[in-house]
């Protein structure tokens, strides 16, 4: 049961990352424009954390698990976590500090630009999560339970207090889930399908690869993001209803997103490492190196981080000192491993080289 649990989840977040990262891709192509106010991606990071406050409001993650125990990892750790990106966000904060597009301005307005997305990212993030869990109370799926055993069973749907505890039946859902081998199998099938088409899209469509190479590498960073995460420390019940806490830091969450930042930091150097452009340059010059480097940054890299679950365990943490303090290390780790693989490279060779002068097909 448990191997066949595992596949059937590992089937549904590599499907779910493929759909995260057309939604980031969507929202970031949406949101990007002449004027813009605020940064593309902030749009992201909303999304995501609003549908994950709302997955993760206890008596929807009861009914979920009660339903079909992979679909909450599907929802969460495979959509929510690929729509938001933590690697993609750090990148922007250090090139605002470094000024890294040579923008007119001096030293002090790198700084306030630096923090000024880093606030602009967290707090509407926060701000996303809380409302997701609010919704979470005024749409709970509780309701759509109550009305379907009401068909079902031809009594009348009682109203779900929003406050009350889960059922108890709800906390052991996963034991007294029945054996259902044909949905596991359709799950596996599912994520296998949408892999390989998304494969054979990159393969036989030239002029869509710079979105479909991203597609192809979400599922790996996903599904590395959904192993590490049993580093993370367990969480303890605080009380019926009420939100669980952790108690230690999640070192999963925080070696998916530190290593997701080194490796997107090597992409962009190798994209851009150089004076010179073409050829001659140290970096990728082919339009395809070129579209296989961003989709590693926009696939890999974006479905291994997330900010999406870093904020639903921002929240959870006590005291809150210790929240502070692991979203202080998580924005200080990314920007020490940006500065040195991304900074230093760039103050010693030059980023104008390779991919400057290669448009993306």
């Amino acid at each position: 049961m448990a191997t066949r649990d595992a596949r059937a989840t590992a089937g549904l977040v590599a499907f779910a990352s493929v759909w995260g990262t057309l939604t980031r891709r969507g929202l970031e192509a949406l949101t990007t424009y002449d004027g813009q106010s605020i940064a593309p991606l902030v749009w992201a990071q909303g999304v995501g954390c609003v549908v994950m406050g709302w997955a993760t409001y206890p008596r929807n993650r009861a009914v979920l698990e009660r339903w079909y125990p992979p679909a909450f990892t599907m929802l969460t750790t495979g959509y929510c976590g690929s729509v938001t990106s933590y690697s993609q966000w750090i990148a922007a904060v250090f090139e605002a500090f470094a000024n890294y597009h040579h923008y007119h301005r001096h030293g002090l307005h790198n700084v306030v630009d630096a923090l000024t997305q880093t606030a602009a990212t967290l707090g509407i993030a926060y701000a996303a999560f809380c409302a997701g869990r609010c919704v979470g109370g005024l749409a709970c799926l509780e309701h759509v339970e109550a009305v379907r055993r009401a068909r079902t069973h031809g009594a009348p749907p009682a109203d779900a207090d929003a406050d009350a505890a889960p059922p108890a039946d709800a906390r052991s859902a996963p034991a007294a889930r029945r054996a259902r081998p044909w949905v596991d199998a359709a799950c596996v099938a599912l994520g296998v399908a949408f892999w390989v088409g998304a494969a054979l899209l990159c393969a036989l469509y030239a002029r869509f690869r710079h979105v479909t190479y991203a597609l192809v590498l979400s599922p790996p960073g996903a599904l590395l993001r959904w192993q590490l995460a049993k580093l993370n420390a367990p969480r303890v019940p605080d009380g019926p209803g009420v939100l669980r806490h952790l108690q230690r830091w999640p070192w999963g969450t925080v070696l998916a997103n530190v290593l997701s930042i080194v490796v997107y930091c090597a992409a962009e150097t190798a994209q851009f490492a150089g004076y010179a452009v073409g050829p001659t340059s140290r970096g990728a010059h082919s339009i395809d190196a070129c579209n296989a480097l961003r989709g590693l940054q926009d696939g890999f890299c974006g479905t291994l981080s997330t900010i999406s679950t870093l904020i639903a365990e921002l929240v959870a943490l006590r005291p809150p000192r210790n929240a502070f303090a692991l979203a202080l290390f998580s924005w200080a780790a990314g920007l020490v491993v940006s500065i040195l693989l991304l900074g230093a490279p760039w103050w010693a060779v030059g980023m104008q080289g390779g991919c400057r002068a290669t448009p993306l097909s």
